[in-house]
């Protein structure tokens, strides 16, 4: 079940872990599946899904992931990536994330009584 083409448009998933000596894996999913973010997760990966236009320019240097098997219980082939890569992508998830928190702060009205 390995991924053979891009759909134009299509919502990326990333996942960025390391593997049990400490090298840096990624890959990117162009489906969106509970099964694929179950053994990310599995394999101690974070899962990135619907994140802005500055990590997705970043993120799409990852390799494509690999599925092996079908239905609900699957496994992953995450390729090898450089550090640089995986220290980028992470550092711009966690800026925009702290973005979109101010933004919602932000938005709450304070008011005092």
């Amino acid at each position: 079940m390995g991924q053979k083409g891009e759909p134009a448009g299509a919502d990326q998933v990333y996942v960025l872990g390391l593997d049990d000596n400490g090298n840096p894996r990624g890959a990117r999913f162009t489906v969106l599946r509970d099964s694929i973010v179950s053994a990310a997760i599995d394999m101690n990966c974070r899962v990135l899904i619907r994140q802005p236009p500055e990590v997705c320019a970043l993120a799409r240097k990852l390799p494509l992931g690999y599925v092996l098997g079908t239905g609900k219980i699957v496994r992953l082939l995450i390729p090898r990536i450089g550090y640089d890569l995986y220290r980028l992508i992470l550092e711009a998830s966690r800026i925009a994330a702290l973005q979109e928190k101010a933004s919602i702060v932000a938005a709450i009205p304070t008011t005092s009584h």
